[in-house]
């Protein structure tokens, strides 16, 4: 039998005296510690449903107005703005819609939770939300996941065209031709824009499914069916532990989540380095091949938009013979879209097959399908980059989950540096001093307002003869995009830097010979043997062994008092048995 060294020895009589107050918490489930039940949580939730109803509601009111009063164009305006100032405020829409969206779905996630806990499949206590079905709750079941899902690409998609360039109704009187009106708000540094008002409509029905889902889930929550609004793991695992339908197993204090379907009671050293989320969760590995499939594409999607541009540009180039054109194209990064030949940086893709092709005998459509086809079009390019938005955001809650885990030990030789777990905490504090949630929340922001800034949608004139001179609506062909090649550039550089950050997470290890749990429920419950707290609500983890427990292996353990534990010996290995006899 290994000695112990004089550092473990001298605690002994202190540790064990203590100990022994305390019976082992294996005896049974917790009962003494109350579980948060995260009301003012759940008070958040309400308000960001309520938010999401009255923004639905004025987006459906405004948006048939525009529609009913404005039949022909099915826009309101146009408005002069500068061209900093429609960024500004497009990414500000992005932003206010990311909160409300991610305050919504709260709900529908908390309800996924403990649907899944009913059905006996919680495993973890974060899932991916929109891919994973209860069986017992309608609300979580997969027919209103994919609703759910539809509602949220329908979102991002409508505020990508809610506002359109207004290349047919620029801002004139009857005597300024419009080649004179357009040249004078380009220099002015202004363009005319309109509002869409069947984006308005279409956004409006995203926010409005979405709230419904999740009143829906509020109306059937109860103390009973929800036990606690907190998304703590611990809290989590606590809760689970008290319904009585999770219990502590004696003998894998020292075995993480990746060991799991090991049988305990098998002597174990620590490791220095615990396992990595993709050895965690099958599901992970599949996340990170969707997120570096989306980034291929981000990359080609610029290199092909510059390849036609180069085309376009030497094939126009004034001066050059048709049969031999010389090359003048030349590569830039203008933020803005630039028309002369040899610097074009964009390629305009219109919705009607006769300007595409320059051909009057070719199919057309009508302006009110075009308008449907406008929106059907952004949204299939941002269904892609939402799903995978919301795919990494399991990997950013897996790294929190474990984050919370891990403030319970330190890895120094003063175990007195852990701050201590949290068993309640506050989720708007959690979420803002947290950089992986930061990262995830400007990313679903900005990646939904760059891709929709390099697509820029507008209503054109239409090639037909007429005097466009005459301010009427008549002129109007409909919808187009012009795909800026500088600011796919952009987006393809984000969603880089957004497959790096999902990967660095997926793969990272953590240090010390705390197991890992990533909010894997019963690995908690076996990890943590004294569910006790200070008058904090924090606990610690460390080495229980008592003097007379070193024959049958070392013992790690929780408890209130940081001051009974001592640092994990990484020479000794640990079996897990009971530490005291009660």
């Amino acid at each position: 039998m290994k000695r112990p060294n004089i550092f473990y020895a001298r605690k002994e009589s202190e540790k064990e005296s203590l100990v022994k107050q305390r019976p082992a918490s294996e005896d049974g489930p917790p009962s003494a510690v109350d579980v948060d039940i995260a009301p003012a949580t759940r008070t958040a939730c309400i308000v960001a449903v309520s938010t999401g109803a009255i923004l639905s509601l004025l987006c459906l009111i405004s948006g048939i107005y525009i529609v009913q009063t404005n039949r022909k164009t099915l826009v309101a305006g146009p408005w002069s703005i500068s061209s900093a100032g429609q960024e500004v405020l497009a990414l500000a829409v992005n932003t206010i819609l990311t909160l409300c969206i991610d305050g919504m779905m709260l709900v529908h996630s908390v309800s996924l939770r403990w649907a899944l806990y009913r059905d006996g499949r919680l495993q973890y206590n974060t899932n991916i939300r929109l891919f994973t079905s209860s069986k017992s709750a309608t609300p979580n079941k997969g027919y209103i996941n994919v609703l759910a899902l539809f509602c949220l690409v329908l979102c991002y998609g409508a505020s990508s065209i809610l506002l359109l360039d207004n290349q047919a109704l620029p801002e004139v009187n009857e005597y300024t031709p419009i080649s004179d009106a357009a040249s004078q708000l380009a220099q002015a540094g202004t363009t005319t824009r309109v509002v869409n008002g069947t984006a308005l409509v279409a956004l409006g029905l995203g926010l409005a499914g979405q709230a419904a889902i999740a009143v829906w889930c509020l109306a059937l929550a109860g103390c009973e069916l929800i036990p606690t609004w907190s998304s703590n793991p611990l809290n989590t695992t606590l809760a689970a532990m008290q319904i009585g339908t999770l219990a502590h197993q004696p003998g894998r204090c020292m075995l993480s989540v990746h060991q799991r379907h090991q049988p305990p009671h098998q002597a174990v050293y620590p490791a220095e380095r615990q396992g990595n989320m993709v050895q965690a969760q099958r599901v992970v590995r599949y996340i990170l091949a969707l997120l570096w499939t989306l980034t291929v594409l981000a990359i080609a999607w610029p290199i092909t938009i510059a390849a036609v541009s180069m085309s376009i540009g030497n094939s126009s180039a004034p001066g050059q013979a048709v049969t031999e054109p010389l090359p003048c194209w030349r590569f830039g990064f203008n933020w803005n879209e630039d028309s002369s030949a040899c610097s074009r940086n964009y390629v305009t893709l219109s919705l009607s097959p006769s300007a595409n092709t320059h051909n009057p005998d070719a199919n057309t459509f009508s302006y009110s399908a075009e308008a449907v086809l406008c929106l059907v079009f952004v949204c299939a390019i941002q269904a892609g980059q939402t799903i995978a938005l919301h795919c990494a955001e399991l990997l950013v809650n897996l790294s929190r989950d474990e984050k919370t885990w891990r403030q319970a030990y330190s890895n120094t030789n003063q175990n007195q540096a852990a701050p201590g777990a949290q068993l309640s905490t506050n989720p708007f504090i959690s979420a803002l001093s947290s950089w992986e949630n930061t990262v995830l929340f400007t990313s679903k922001a900005v990646l939904h307002w760059i891709i929709g800034r390099s697509m820029l949608p507008s209503i054109g004139p239409e090639d037909n003869g007429q005097d466009l001179s005459l301010p009427d609506y008549t002129s109007i062909n409909g919808f187009q995009f012009d795909m800026v090649y500088s600011r796919l550039i952009i987006y393809a550089i984000l969603a880089f830097l957004l497959a790096v950050f999902a990967t660095y997470l997926a793969l990272k290890r953590p240090r010390g010979c705390q197991p890992a749990a990533f909010g894997h429920l019963q690995t908690l419950a076996d990890l943590i043997d004294d569910w006790g707290t200070d008058h904090d609500g924090r606990l610690w983890w460390g080495d229980k062994t008592v003097g007379d427990d070193y024959g049958r292996g070392r013992h790690a353990g929780t408890s209130w008092d940081r001051t009974v534990l001592s640092p994990i010996c990484a020479g000794d290995k640990y079996s897990g048995n009971r530490y005291l006899e009660s």
